[in-house]
């Protein structure tokens, strides 16, 4: 299949386009497009992750499909400039995690397919890690397919 990419600034107006038959596909959230898929609003074709989406479990990862390497799970990542020391890094993580819980819920963020990483994952070093590891994979993907800006 042959896709042209869209920049777009924003999740919101690719999720207007989308729905308004302007694009044809776009990667939207889980947490967003669960309640969408459920109203018959859009079609969910694949889970980017390691595991189903709870909510829709009739609809596979790349992984069940037989992409074993695209078997990854998509994350965020709070960054900070560097030279915060690591005293702030663990008060900022402190701060982040009762923020979202207190607007969010741990319940809501189940619902949307987002889970938390385990607690020794949460270092500023596997934070590192994970962000070399995610660059090697996908500069590979980039360089194998030939994918170039335009």
């Amino acid at each position: 299949m042959k896709v042209t990419q869209v920049p777009y600034r924003g999740a919101g107006p690719a999720l207007v386009d989308l729905l308004g038959g302007q694009v044809d596909l776009s990667p939207i959230a889980s947490v967003v497009a669960g309640p969408l898929i459920k109203a018959d609003k859009m079609k969910g074709y694949v889970v980017i992750g390691k595991r189903r989406f709870a909510e829709l479990p009739d609809v596979p990862t790349f992984g069940d499909l037989g992409y074993k390497n695209l078997n990854v799970d998509f994350w965020h990542m709070l960054l900070v400039p560097a030279g915060h020391t690591a005293p702030d890094h663990r008060q900022l993580k402190c701060r982040a995690a009762r923020r979202t819980r207190r607007s969010q819920g741990d319940k809501e963020y189940a619902e949307g397919g987002i889970a938390e990483y385990p607690a020794d994952q949460e270092t500023p070093e596997a934070a590192a890690a994970l962000l070399k590891s995610d660059i090697a994979l996908w500069g590979e993907v980039v360089r194998t397919n030939h994918i170039a800006a335009q």
